[in-house]
């Protein structure tokens, strides 16, 4: 989808931040479905309140950091060194201030174990 694609940022050769919007979660909402076969009501439900948190509110951004290694033994040994990346992210736009990045910890840990790492850059702090 070039709508996605356009909203992809890399940050290193494994890691990328793809920055997310209603748009991009109605696609990933539909896709899980499709793939999942879900068809109920209620589920159909549980996958919008489990992706929901990943829209901006206006007054942030919110990205999805997918850290990807083709190798399985490779993306384990990878994995676990990079536990805890998110508290090294930040963002800076022009010469405003850095953004340091929060990740997912206000999400339910059922939830935080199907989603990808969900980054936020709140900047409401700051008055932008």
């Amino acid at each position: 989808m070039a709508h996605k694609k356009a909203r992809r940022v890399a940050v290193g050769p494994h890691a990328t931040l793809y920055f997310e919007d209603a748009l991009t979660m109605q696609y990933q909402v539909q896709e899980m479905l499709r793939i999942e076969r879900i068809f109920e009501s209620n589920q159909i439900q549980d996958e919008l309140d489990a992706y929901n948190p990943l829209v901006p509110d206006g007054t942030n951004l919110k990205a999805t950091l997918m850290i990807e290694y083709p190798d399985v033994a490779e993306r384990r040994v990878a994995l676990e060194r990079l536990l805890g990346i998110e508290r090294t992210l930040w963002l800076q736009v022009g010469t405003l201030e850095r953004v340091a990045a929060v990740a997912n910890e206000d999400l339910e840990r059922e939830t935080e174990r199907r989603l990808p790492q969900c980054i936020l850059f709140d900047s409401s702090s700051q008055g932008r």
